[in-house]
């Protein structure tokens, strides 16, 4: 009987290189990773199995954050809301630090005004000024803002642009409105500047252009959460919403909770 002169696994490689040869299917994903997956976009799908090892050192990282601090990553939109009495207990006034400020009663919570610090200090070495128009609002003041818009644009119009009090992130004392609270920011240069850096440091645009359909809310360019550096790595290379990501982490929080 003839010999092949070659090892069969150098035969399987040659194989493999063929065109029109069978690619070796995607590496398969933990069960509680497919079943948070499940029902979002498949490019999300898509791009987790082409980096699954990247995804899961990601994902081991938030999840820790989130563990010590619940609050950080919570999911707070139009179909989770906060308890009325909610108050994180490490607000800090801005005052404290070298900001812009557009008025002199904002707070953020201590790791957020921290990691703003950073990026304020980045912005100013390029020669620009990151103004602090908004920042930590109680459920009553929301109320009050909510009210406010109903008001002036009806209800319909009100629910686009503004959240119901208990909806608003702005209530987790994690996020910033920048500059001058309406689009035009998207355009200026502190605007392009947070777009391009505002990741480094953490930062996650809420609500994108061409999103409503999914998060609920209008454009807002100024509206930036933070939610670590590792969550907006984990949002930028594979859910390209933070919408999704908090989804995602939320059901793994549920399931991790499951007897």
């Amino acid at each position: 009987m003839r010999r092949f002169p070659f090892p069969a696994a150098y035969l399987l490689f040659l194989a493999a290189c063929m065109p029109g040869a069978p690619k070796a299917p995607p590496p398969d994903l933990p069960s509680p990773y497919r079943a948070a997956l499940e029902g979002l976009p498949p490019d999300i799908l898509s791009r987790v199995q082409a980096a699954p090892e990247r995804f899961d050192a990601l994902v081991r990282a938030v999840r820790a954050v989130f563990a010590a601090d619940p609050g950080l990553l919570a999911r707070v939109d139009k179909e989770k809301a906060l308890p009325p009495d909610y108050e994180p207990g490490d607000l800090v006034s801005l005052t404290e630090y070298p900001f812009a400020l557009s008025r002199r009663d904002l707070r953020l919570r201590r790791a957020a005004a921290e990691a703003a610090r950073e990026m304020d200090a980045a912005a100013k070495a390029e020669g620009l000024t990151l103004v602090f128009s908004s920042a930590y609002r109680s459920y009553g003041y929301q109320a009050e803002v909510y009210e406010r818009h109903v008001r002036e644009m009806g209800q319909d119009a009100a629910d686009r642009v503004s959240a119901r009090p208990g909806h608003s992130q702005h209530q987790l004392g994690t996020v910033v409105d920048f500059g001058s609270i309406d689009n035009t920011f998207a355009e200026s240069k502190a605007g392009l500047w947070m777009a391009a850096h505002s990741r480094r440091f953490g930062f996650s645009l809420s609500y994108p252009r061409g999103a409503e359909s999914v998060t609920g809310y209008d454009w807002e360019s100024w509206h930036f959460r933070y939610v670590g550096r590792e969550a907006a790595d984990l949002e930028a290379e594979f859910f390209g919403l933070q919408h999704w990501m908090l989804v995602f982490l939320e059901r793994l929080s549920e399931k991790g909770r499951k007897p």
